[in-house]
């Protein structure tokens, strides 16, 4: 059925219903509606915009709103089409067919295609193109942030939230509110409306049309979950022009918008890419837009339609380069839908995660920043505040131009909200819906104070800050919380101190202390200020030159006759014609359900309100048959005792009646009733009392008796949970999967002993076993520890053999593994650690042959330090302060020796002791036998003059075993017998020629200044 069979149909319809009035004269009442609109027009409650259309100071329900909007969508067809025909000044274009061009060819012009236009359908297509026409200019910005296939189950951090004054549905029962918010996506929380289901007659409308296809099923489902859909609403009955291709993929919204895939999902519906099949007829080379189909939120708002065409108009006034450009606001069927510039690029946000370790590259954040900035600056010109400003609701073009969107739920600022004219307020004020993202909101806007320019600039600091770092400038806590927190922003390094001063003004907490508007915080963050009012001028030149071409353009285009004038009648006998038409249809079925009764009542309540004084004959007559519906269902429920419904009845029957004397007729029987009903209650509450009371009696006798039984019943499963859970510690610890807790495990086996020591002794052994098995596999790894364990169990279990016999190895760093490879680096070395603190000396192991063991010998002589530390912790001798402390220590006796090996014994659990001169000299030599031809010796040739002075223990080259300073420095100390000692290796005053490791002199133990040693340690097992 085509658009202008449809319009003739619901004409008829109207004249049908009209005819069939038999309360009230037509042409009367036309009069009376006429007159009630004009006084309507001078009140204070119904205010007009620019375009001269009513705002009604109440809202209707979901089926009336979709009815009106149905119904202004024809008139304003048919005054276009009418407007069209009166317009001869103007050059009308024959259109082009709509589907089937005749394509003819030029032979000497092959490549040239023309097409024949279709002048038989020139009428409908022109009204339809001044229908898209009059709302093309009305542009809003929006940009694709999410991937084809979104999930919008779950919402990440920067989803927008709503505060606690939620909308809620008629029954006051809050609506459902979402948590978990999981990406930059602003949610509305859904609005419940009380109405009607209308069932759908016409084959689908286009909602079922994009969400039936198969190959759409996934992009469906979001958006069905986006809108609200469910399968307990049906889809209203509005005609809707949607064809699909051949293979049923792709579907069209107005027979012209092809949707092709899903671009984003956001709080007012889903974005689609889509191709424009006229831009396609003219071989556009850019057919594509982007289409966002509005959520059930939106769709489902009274006067939904109307609101959002005045909300486009308003985006208008503060569109620029730097926002996105809105096409047009219309409808298919139950659909709406507004059309938006297709752009190519990246949302903010991805590019903040993108760089989020240093934060995007100067040059390009700033060039963002500027975009932002003259976008808020032409938008807060307008007055108008965007409340939801963030990362994902900018886009970043492929040229790098910055686009803010998502403007369609901003708000007006607050001069405007007081004012007595509400030309500018729109239906979906961002906050009656309560919508904010916490990490970008102001502390004032979470408190719910009205909206104010500087929300937006708190907002912008945040965005400035991230691009600029990488990170939130409050690790993403909203104001309030970082207010409380006393919180301040990390200074950004790199940026001028002026820029910062912007940047930390725009963050302030506090209004007051905020930065006054965008414009000075762009002035203050431009680079060279000689030019910002260049700049300045330049951009009010444009917006200057603009405004007079647009303003000239829309003298020119101005219908003669006054549209908005036409406009604000047709709406207001619409309205009433639906409102009559609907309290028809409630009067036809009474149900008297809450919310028949709560719809009628709205309905009713509407259509006085569209009557300041005195509303007409047919509302009366309505009313009175109203009462009269009321008047026999009070009866009934009182007949039938259900006097909480009479009574319900009662209080709404009063809103139809100015004579309430038969209601309190009904109110004096109902209260007889409940009285009358009140003693019976009371008499058999009082038998069902003594009853009660007698089967109490009873029962407590039989409660007696069973308690005891039942108490120690629950006594030994108490005792039997208890023992098992105990029983669960002990043998969670003995798997030794971790350390072993001896305290823990003394407290679980006390348990045990105490809650079933028999059971316990069955047990014993077991644990015990376990035990001794789990302290030795800890000796493998940490002996010590092992050691504390088997003491601690056998204060435990003092009689167990098995723990008794428990035998922990020591683990010892002086390992063959590292045998001879002393000089490959720390590694392969070893020192053992002193119980006092530090460590002892550092060890090389030495492997043995067929004579001698393998043993730990010191890679440096014993140092001063190292003797130090000995007199320190032991106070058995004075330090030696007088000399470098990293030389080899020199001028002890062999007794004093004797007390460093005792007390190093002591402290590290070890054996050393003094070499003997076959271990000495299996070390020195080791496997190769080379003497180090720098070695500290007496020399003085040709100028070279060494053997002064002893040097440091390390200085030296080692040997293939890593000893070091084996021949010279100091001579060392070794036994040559039990208790005969000998110096051995030189020292800094032995000749060169006879200084070797195997220069021996025999020694008496004495001190003197020449004389060191070091030390071998046996090695453990060994």
């Amino acid at each position: 059925m085509s658009n202008q069979d449809n319009k003739n149909n619901n004409n008829n319809k109207s004249e049908q219903h009209n005819s069939s009035n038999e309360y009230v004269d037509k042409s009367h009442s036309d009069d009376l509606i006429e007159s009630a609109h004009i006084k309507s027009n001078n009140t204070e409650d119904n205010t007009e915009d620019n375009t001269g259309k009513t705002v009604f100071r109440k809202p209707i329900s979901k089926s009336k709103a979709q009815e009106i909007a149905k119904a202004v969508a024809l008139a304003k067809e048919k005054s276009a089409t009418d407007a069209a025909q009166l317009s001869t000044d103007k050059t009308v274009f024959a259109p082009r067919a709509p589907v089937k061009p005749t394509i003819e060819t030029d032979n000497s012009q092959n490549d040239v295609t023309r097409f024949a236009p279709s002048t038989a359908q020139t009428q409908e297509k022109f009204a339809t193109e001044n229908k898209i026409n009059d709302v093309n200019s009305d542009k809003t910005v929006f940009a694709p942030r999410v991937a084809p296939q979104p999930t919008v189950k779950n919402f990440e951090e920067d989803a927008t939230r709503f505060s606690p004054n939620a909308v809620t549905s008629n029954n006051g029962l809050p609506s459902e509110s979402v948590d978990d918010v999981n990406s930059d996506k602003t949610i509305f929380s859904p609005r419940i409306r009380a109405s009607e289901p209308t069932t759908q007659t016409n084959g689908g409308s286009a909602v079922d049309l994009i969400n039936g296809s198969s190959d759409f099923k996934e992009n469906a489902q979001a958006f069905d979950t986006i809108s609200g859909n469910n399968s307990d609403n049906t889809a209203p009955n509005l005609s809707v022009d949607t064809t699909s291709n051949a293979n049923g993929k792709l579907k069209l919204l107005k027979g012209r918008f092809q949707l092709e895939d899903i671009l984003g999902i956001g709080g007012m519906g889903v974005v689609y890419k889509a191709k424009d099949l006229l831009k396609v007829e003219a071989q556009d080379r850019d057919p594509y837009i982007a289409i966002k189909v509005l959520s059930e939120e939106f769709r489902t708002h009274p006067e939904a339609f109307i609101s959002l065409q005045r909300e486009a108009k308003k985006a208008q006034h503060i569109a620029n380069q730097n926002t996105v450009k809105v096409y047009d606001f219309d409808r298919d069927g139950d659909v709406v839908f507004m059309t938006m510039e297709y752009m190519v690029g990246q949302p903010l946000d991805q590019m903040v995660k993108q760089y989020h370790a240093t934060g995007l590259p100067r040059n390009e954040a700033w060039n963002i920043l500027y975009g932002m900035c003259e976008a808020l600056i032409h938008a807060h010109k307008e007055d108008i505040v965007h409340s939801d400003l963030k990362p994902g609701n900018v886009f970043v073009t492929d040229n790098g131009t910055a686009k803010i969107f998502d403007f369609g739920i901003a708000r007006a600022v607050q001069k405007i909200d007081r004012s007595h004219n509400e030309k500018d307020r729109t239906v979906f004020d961002a906050g009656n819906l309560g919508a904010l993202t916490p990490a970008y909101a102001s502390r004032e806007m979470l408190l719910g104070q009205v909206p104010d320019v500087r929300d937006d600039i708190y907002a912008l600091g945040c965005i400035a800050y991230e691009i600029l770092t990488g990170d939130h400038p409050f690790t993403r806590l909203p104001a309030d919380e970082a207010y409380d927190k006393k919180l301040k922003p990390k200074r950004i390094q790199g940026i001028k101190k002026r820029y910062w001063k912007a940047i930390e003004a725009a963050l302030a907490f506090e209004r007051k202390d905020r930065i006054v508007s965008v414009a000075a915080f762009y002035k203050q963050i431009t680079e060279h200020k000689t030019s910002t009012g260049g700049m300045w001028f330049g951009i009010a030149l444009t917006l200057g030159l603009a405004g007079f071409a647009y303003h000239e353009v829309t003298k020119v285009e101005l219908p003669k006759v006054s549209q908005a004038e036409l406009m604000n009648k047709m709406e207001f006998k619409i309205r009433y014609q639906v409102l009559q038409e609907n309290i028809e249809r409630f009067i036809a079925s009474p149900s008297f359900s809450r919310e028949w009764q709560a719809s009628l009542r709205e309905e009713v309540q509407s259509m006085a309100d569209l009557f300041p004084e005195k509303p007409t004959p047919w509302y009366f007559t309505k009313r009175e048959e109203i009462y009269q519906l009321y008047s026999v269902q009070i009866g009934k429920a009182i007949s039938a005792t259900s006097f909480t419904r009479a009574n319900e009845l009662i209080k709404n029957a009063i809103a139809y009646t100015d004579d309430q004397t038969e209601l309190d007729q009904y109110k004096l029987n109902l209260a007889t009733k409940l009285a009358e009903k009140a003693a019976s209650d009371k008499k058999a509450a009082e038998a069902k009392r003594l009853a009660e009371i007698e089967k109490q009696r009873k029962a407590a006798i039989n409660a007696e008796k069973a308690i005891a039984k039942k108490e120690q019943a629950v006594d030994k499963k108490t005792t039997t949970n208890l023992y098992n859970l105990a029983m669960d510690n002990v043998k969670e610890q003995l798997q030794c999967s971790q350390r072993l807790n001896m305290r823990d495990f003394k407290i679980a086996i006390e348990k045990l002993r105490t809650l079933d020591f028999s059971r316990y002794q069955k047990a014993e052994n077991d644990i015990t076993k376990s035990l001794a098995s789990c302290i030795v596999s800890m000796g493998q790894i940490s002996p010590d520890y092992a050691k504390d364990a088997k003491r601690y169990a056998l204060l435990l279990f003092a009689d167990s053999a098995e723990l008794a016999a428990v035998e922990i190895k020591e683990l010892d760093g002086c390992q063959m593994s590292i045998a001879g490879l002393g000089a490959r680096g720390n590694r392969a070395v070893c020192k053992d650690t002193l119980k006092v603190g530090g460590t002892g000396p550092t060890m090389l192991v030495i492997p043995g042959n067929d004579k001698i063991q393998p043993f730990a010998i010191g890679k440096y002589e014993v140092s001063i330090y190292q003797y130090n530390v000995y007199c320190n912790k032991s106070q058995a001798c004075s330090e030696i302060t007088s000399a470098d402390s990293r030389l080899p220590v020199t001028n002890i006796s062999l007794a004093n020796i004797t007390g460093y090996i005792d007390w190093l014994n002591k402290a590290t659990g070890k054996t050393y002791r003094l070499p003997h001169k076959r271990e000495w000299l299996h070390a020195a030599k080791s496997n190769d036998n080379q003497l180090d031809s720098n070695r500290n010796c007496q020399i003085s040739s040709r100028g070279i003059q060494k053997g002064d002075e002893l040097i440091k223990t390390t200085t030296g080259k080692q040997n293939s075993w890593g000893v070091v300073n084996y021949a010279g420095n100091a001579q060392e100390l070794v036994y040559v017998s039990a208790k005969k000692v000998a110096a051995v290796g030189g020292s800094y005053q032995t000749a060169m020629d006879v200084c070797t490791s195997e220069e021996t002199i025999s020694h008496t133990g004495e001190a003197d200044k020449v004389t060191g040693f070091r030390l071998v340690r046996d090695l453990v097992g060994n």
